[in-house]
């Protein structure tokens, strides 16, 4: 009986001592983890009753996270968006320039001015119907239509192209400079879509395919937006029924439409010239106005969105604080465990090789 009760204890006693070094091995193990990874074995039951913290600060910062991957995607839109406005300065110009010296009585080169008006025309139109992840950039809130007809292009709703338009205005030519003078008139409530006596030639109608300015009401319509933060939306949307890019149109519509050398009448000439080519200028004044004022908005939105990454250092900051790991502290708990675990191997081993005989 007192041989069976001495190996039963130890028998006990090495299950013991096994079950402490399966113990001592996790320990080792998990501190291991946490050296090379930095950060806590099993965070919250390390932290307890701060795991909520950590909890609530991930939850912060996976949201401030998503909040800068949006202002990231408008930035780079906003950038695209300044880039092709600048192209559309450029072309409107290169034209005005060679449209100016011929303003008041024609030059050598009015001969190729309704050509170049022409092309000018259909390269804005192409920057107008510019796209950004397959969304117009011009058309406003009506993202999804195309901005703009060509000089030919038939619109679907109106059965009229532009050309159309200017040509039912034109008629059969100009006479003198009353003439000129009217119908430059009607070509300015068509632009600024308020000829109420044939609503399908308007701008709006005919011309543009995008988002009103004005809803059925008369209240403007609004703009595209976006959440930049929590408290702040970002009104950004530019559209190209906007007054200065209709009045680049407008100038060069009136271009393209007639053939301006042979205008046989001087003031007649000089009337429809002058009124063209004050309002490609009026247009590139505006069009200035329109990049400054988006110009504002990026600088506004980087500025918030350095402020985000700024508060997402400080969210990663107090989250490693709570995850992280004292790598000293957790160097010298593996030498202690090693220790520890040499020692419990040994003594293992040894209560491993008894047998009944020891004990006689």
């Amino acid at each position: 009986m007192i041989g069976i009760a001495r190996a039963s204890s130890t028998y006990d006693l090495l299950a013991t001592w096994r079950s402490q070094t399966s113990d001592l091995q996790n320990q080792l193990n998990n501190a291991s983890l946490e050296v090379a990874t930095g950060l806590k074995a099993d965070v919250y039951k390390s932290l307890g009753f701060q795991s909520s913290e950590v909890l609530a600060l991930r939850m912060q910062l996976n949201r401030n996270d998503e909040i800068i991957s949006s202002n990231e995607f408008l930035a780079n839109k906003l950038d695209f968006t300044s880039l092709t406005l600048g192209g559309i300065r450029d072309i409107t110009q290169d034209f005005l320039d060679i449209a100016t010296s011929n303003a008041n009585v024609p030059t050598t080169s009015a001969k190729g001015l309704q050509e170049a008006a022409l092309a000018a025309f259909e390269q804005l139109a192409g920057q107008l119907n510019s796209t950004y992840q397959n969304t117009a950039l011009f058309s406003g809130i009506d993202s999804g239509q195309t901005t703009l007809q060509k000089w030919e292009g038939i619109n679907a709703t109106t059965g009229l192209s532009p050309s159309d338009v200017l040509a039912s205005v034109i008629g059969s030519g100009l006479t003198d400079a009353t003439d000129a003078a009217q119908k430059a008139s009607v070509i300015q409530d068509i632009f600024t879509s308020t000829d109420t006596g044939t609503p399908n030639r308007n701008f709006e109608s005919t011309f543009y395919n995008g988002s009103p300015l004005l809803q059925l009401g008369g209240s403007a319509t609004p703009r595209l937006q976006s959440q930049i933060d929590k408290n702040t939306t970002l009104s950004y949307g530019i559209q190209a029924n906007d007054p200065a890019f209709t009045e680049i149109l407008r100038g060069l519509s009136m271009i393209a439409t007639i053939d301006v050398s042979k205008i046989p009448d001087g003031e007649a000439y000089e009337v429809w010239m002058s009124n063209a080519v004050s309002a490609l200028s009026n247009g590139v004044s505006g069009l200035i106005k329109v990049e400054a004022n988006l110009g504002s908005q990026q600088k506004s939105l980087d500025e918030r969105i350095l402020a985000q990454k700024n508060l997402g250092d400080v969210f990663n900051s107090r989250i490693s604080g709570l995850e992280g790991v004292d790598l000293y502290e957790a160097s010298s708990r593996i030498l202690l465990l090693e220790t520890q675990l040499q020692a419990t191997y040994t003594v293992t081993s040894r209560l491993s090789k008894l047998t009944f005989l020891n004990f006689l």
